[in-house]
C-alpha cells in the first residue's frame, strides 16, 4: 500500500510542475525584451535638388522629338545595298586573319623579303606575314602598303542602314601614335 500513496505524490508533484513558468514563457519574455530593445535607425534622405532647364539648341540639324520627324523617318525608304562590294568579298575565299578582329592584332614590324616588303603581324598569339594585297580584320580589310610604321588598309562595312562604305584605316606598329 504504500506505493500507492508515492504513486500519488509523483502524480501531484507532476501537475504542480505544469503550473509553474514554462520554457515558453521564458522564451516569450526574452523576445520582448530583445524588441524593446533594439531600436531600428533610419537614414533621412537628402532634399532634392531642384531642377534646372536645359534648352535644346539645335542649330542647324531638325528637333528628333517632333511628330514630323518621326513620320519621315518611318516614311523614309531604306538606301539599297551595294551588292557589288558585299558580293565580291563574299564570294572569294577567305585569309587566315580575317577570322579576328582588327583590335585583337598588333603589327609587330617589317621585313624586305625578295624585294617586297612584309608586315609581322601578332593574332592570337601567332604572328603572320602581310603583304599588300592580302585581306585582315573582320570588315574585308584590304592591305594597302606596309610601311615601318604600320599597316595602311582599306575597310568596307557595313552602316546602320544597310549601305556598304569604304573607310582607311592604319595598324600602327605597338607603341606608337
Amino acid at each position: 500500500m504504500r506505493q500507492l500513496p508515492l504513486a500519488g505524490l509523483l502524480l501531484v508533484a507532476a501537475l504542480l510542475s505544469a503550473c509553474g513558468p514554462s520554457r515558453q514563457e521564458n522564451l516569450r519574455q526574452w523576445m520582448e525584451e530583445q524588441r524593446k530593445a533594439s531600436i531600428p535607425s533610419v537614414k533621412k534622405i537628402p532634399a532634392p535638388q531642384p531642377f534646372q532647364h536645359l534648352s535644346y539648341e539645335q542649330g542647324d540639324h531638325k528637333d528628333p522629338f517632333t511628330k514630323q520627324y518621326f513620320v519621315a523617318l518611318a516614311n523614309a525608304q531604306p538606301e539599297k545595298a551595294n551588292p557589288d562590294l558585299s558580293m565580291s568579298h563574299k564570294s572569294r575565299v577567305r585569309q587566315p586573319l580575317e577570322i579576328f578582329p582588327l583590335e585583337s592584332m598588333n603589327f609587330v614590324g617589317m621585313i624586305e623579303k625578295q624585294g617586297r616588303s612584309v608586315g609581322l603581324v601578332r593574332a592570337n598569339g601567332i604572328v603572320y606575314q602581310v603583304v599588300a594585297g592580302h585581306y585582315i580584320g573582320k570588315n574585308f580589310g584590304k592591305v594597302l602598303r606596309v610601311e615601318e610604321s604600320g599597316i595602311q588598309l582599306r575597310e568596307i562595312a557595313q552602316d546602320a542602314g544597310g549601305k556598304w562604305l569604304e573607310r582607311d584605316t592604319y595598324l600602327r606598329i605597338q607603341g606608337s601614335n
